[in-house]
């Protein structure tokens, strides 16, 4: 639930981010373009300082505490967001947006604690899947909630509501935003179950003792310290987080560019959308990403292996960088032809998108030990904050600068992106797939015999 519910604050101002830079920030709309993508960039730059710290911090303390902190550092933001009246306190919000957004890290490492080679496919599915469940709520949210008094007649007669939300016409999404945040703390605080288990003290522990000391003797995660990062840093690790930094270069600079992209008139490279067909197209995006990932990641993961699939569904990235100036030159034929291309845009994205559960799973079976997993996803994460932390800013200033100086003919910035999506792919090719080390021979006849590479009857024949 938490993982649904922090994309939607996350995305809930994609939609109307650049009309909130006029209205509010007063920035010319030429010149959108060069601040659209600092916001964001603000965001994952803090979170790159953080984001590793809540991942260790969930090694020594656990995931739960961790967890429902965060959510709550998101809510505050959000609204905080919402009720901004100038461009740095819309830089400033996302910054403890940024800060408290540790989440994914922990949520991965809770996933790879409850999961076995059977099922962790299908269970990581889950995380892009929940994100997109977010991402298709969050920018409607966005897209149709904002300047309410202008668009829907119930807030035109409501005395104070009608005069605060003329005031703050952002406002209305953030706040929808954050109570689903504070419904996830709600029901995290009360359902959500530690996942970090005990370490024991000594190898000359006697596992069969009839009498174990009670639980509550002892913290169930106080034993557990996290290893010395250098030991995190092996060939496969380091090739998989050296993809994961350009996949989420590119990645950012899309979230940041379409918003922009559809935003701009023509005459500026752009398409000439509504906040609320922004909004629809972001949420097409995010209805498309569920599908795939419940329905045919899971069997493809299972034919091919993390590593494969990886190379197989990056190919599709140079495609998405090539729609954008596609939609911009069939604009004069009509909105029809605009949608399609754009249509066809969002299917080559919902494919890539399919790499990013790929890396969960490469990275967590690289993972050395367990007692690691909360310390690399944090590193994960962070390579993925650092990325993002000049993707954004670099892809809507490249795009101003490609429009306003007419740099190739205006398209630039979609080269620029094209290029290195291939990179991207050609650096998948160094992938492999490997068996994770840090688990335990099960005892459970449910799960496969890693130890004899034979597997239960019941795992034989599941389908």
């Amino acid at each position: 639930m938490m993982r649904i519910t922090e994309p939607i604050s996350y995305t809930v101002i994609f939609p109307f981010i650049n009309q909130m830079m006029e209205e509010v920030a007063h920035i010319p709309k030429a010149k959108v373009g060069y601040y659209a993508g600092l916001v964001e960039s603000a965001f994952a730059l803090v979170q790159f300082l953080f984001v590793y710290q809540w991942g260790a911090l969930s090694d020594r303390v656990g995931r739960r505490v961790v967890a429902l902190t965060g959510l709550g550092g998101v809510l505050i933001s959000v609204l905080g967001f919402g009720l901004s009246k100038n461009l740095g306190m819309m830089i400033v919000t996302r910054c403890i947006a940024g800060a408290m957004n540790g989440n994914v890290a922990v949520v991965k490492s809770m996933l790879a604690e409850i999961t076995d080679e059977t099922n962790q496919a299908r269970a990581f599915a889950l995380l892009p899947a929940a994100y997109a469940v977010g991402s298709t709520i969050g920018p409607l949210l966005g897209g149709y909630l904002s300047h309410p008094v202008e668009r829907y007649p119930v807030f035109e007669r409501m005395g104070f509501v009608t005069v605060f939300l003329s005031d703050y016409p952002f406002f209305l999404p953030c706040f929808v935003g954050s109570l689903c945040n504070l419904s996830a703390i709600i029901f995290g605080y009360f359902y959500l179950q530690e996942t970090l288990t005990r370490k024991p003290k000594s190898k000359n522990s006697e596992p069969s003792s009839p009498s174990p000391s009670p639980p509550s003797c002892e913290s169930p995660v106080s034993e557990t310290t996290p290893p010395p990062k250098p030991s995190l840093f092996t060939p496969q690790i380091t090739r998989v987080l050296t993809t994961w930094f350009f996949l989420a270069v590119l990645n950012s600079s899309y979230q940041a560019l379409i918003p922009l992209f559809c935003y701009s008139p023509y005459s500026s490279g752009g398409v000439n959308f509504s906040p609320s067909q922004i909004g629809l197209l972001l949420s097409i995006n995010g209805v498309t990403a569920l599908i795939s990932q419940t329905l045919i990641f899971p069997e493809l993961e299972v034919r091919l292996g993390p590593a494969r699939t990886y190379q197989l569904v990056i190919t599709f990235l140079p495609i998405v960088f090539t729609c954008l100036p596609l939609a911009h030159w069939v604009y004069p034929l009509g909105s029809k032809m605009v949608w399609v291309v754009l249509g066809s845009m969002v299917a080559a994205k919902t494919i890539s998108n399919m790499g990013a559960v790929c890396n969960n799973l490469l990275i967590n079976n690289s993972a050395p030990s367990r007692e690691s997993l909360g310390s690399l996803n944090g590193i994960n994460q962070s390579t993925s904050s650092l990325a993002r932390s000049f993707g954004p800013a670099g892809a809507t200033t490249l795009f101003a600068l490609s429009n306003e100086h007419h740099l190739l003919g205006g398209q630039l910035v979609h080269i620029v992106l094209v290029g290195i999506a291939l990179v991207t792919w050609s650096l998948t090719m160094r992938l492999k797939n490997v068996q994770p080390a840090w688990r335990k021979p099960p005892s459970s006849p449910s799960r496969r015999d890693l130890g004899s590479g034979t597997a239960s009857t019941s795992v034989a024949t599941s389908p």
